[in-house]
């Protein structure tokens, strides 16, 4: 079993304490508004301290993102139930990103910047552990979509990492148009946010399904 030292158990913490205030302040002024001395005023630590954990406000950056990545795949795996078919999975995996944009809209927001995110020699070792991170979310999907090809609730007709890649370009670029300006948009129109997300999911699901 192993184990770790109180040093080293307070430096997790301090590290964890670093980026919740880097999120924080992320999610309040931005990245561009975002500075080191903000995000260590936040975090009660001077800028030296924080300097120790992390070289630069990418580097947070870039692990704000890769923590949401991670709770947001843990969400879908938590979704996922042994007792329904692959279409029914499918569904499910929707609802729980629904339930994640719902409790964490201003992560999802911030994740949505890893694009604008160059790599670079310095980050090369975060870039892989979003890879890594980016692949098994893939693969989540692409395996509920695979038992829905075999148990025949899933259309066999494209392939799996067509339908894999093609759900999550959906899924995410809603959810980050949504996160834009989707209050503004079902306000407009006097729509009901919960029932057009649920309304636009059911939609997108029933592209997958095998029509009878």
């Amino acid at each position: 079993m192993n184990t770790i030292t109180r040093k080293e158990r307070e430096r997790l913490e301090r590290e964890k304490d670093i980026i919740n205030a880097a999120e924080k302040v992320f999610t309040e002024v931005g990245y561009n508004g975002a500075s080191m001395e903000a995000i260590a005023k936040e975090a009660q630590f001077t800028r030296k301290t924080i300097y120790q954990y992390f070289t630069d406000k990418e580097d947070l950056l870039f692990t704000v993102i890769i923590r949401g990545f991670e709770r947001l795949l843990s969400s879908l795996k938590n979704a996922v139930t042994n007792e329904n078919n692959g279409y029914e999975k499918l569904k499910h995996l929707t609802s729980a990103y629904f339930q994640f944009y719902k409790e964490s809209p201003n992560t999802l927001n911030l994740m949505n910047y890893i694009g604008y995110i160059k790599t670079t020699e310095e980050n090369s070792v975060k870039r892989k552990e979003f890879n890594k991170v980016s692949e098994e979310l893939a693969k989540e999907i692409a395996k509920v979509i695979e038992e829905g090809k075999a148990d025949g609730s899933i259309r066999t007709d494209f392939d799996t990492m067509r339908l894999t890649f093609s759900a999550e370009f959906m899924i995410t670029g809603f959810f980050h148009m949504f996160s834009i300006s989707g209050k503004t948009f079902t306000d407009h129109f006097s729509l009901n946010e919960d029932n057009f997300i649920n309304f636009c999911m059911n939609l997108l699901c029933d592209i997958f399904r095998v029509q009878k």
